[in-house]
């Protein structure tokens, strides 16, 4: 099982590109958690856990920094990367 860390700071949002059985995990910090195809929107505190459906992207956006671990049970095979911030694709668009 593989395991990634990210500091994600107040208001930033963090793209993972996810698969089917794939858990986030807060470590510290509170995250709104929302997936493509998934009509419910999650809110995760230090401690909380969930698993990821994987059918499409899926966003976590920090309340207040945050540290947030994902668990993965195979290697990326991809050559981009599989999570990554979306802070300054949001302000472009909401300039």
């Amino acid at each position: 099982m593989a395991t990634e860390e990210f500091r994600i700071g107040e208001g930033e949002v963090l793209r993972i590109d996810a698969r089917k059985g794939d858990r986030l995990k807060v470590r510290a910090g509170d995250v709104w958690v929302t997936q493509h195809g998934d009509s419910k929107d999650y809110v995760l505190r230090a401690g909380d856990s969930m698993t990821l459906s994987g059918q499409g992207a899926t966003l976590a956006m920090a309340y207040k920094r945050t540290l947030l671990a994902w668990y993965r049970e195979a290697p990326r095979e991809s050559r981009e990367p599989a999570a990554r911030g979306m802070l300054a694709l949001l302000r472009e668009i909401f300039a």
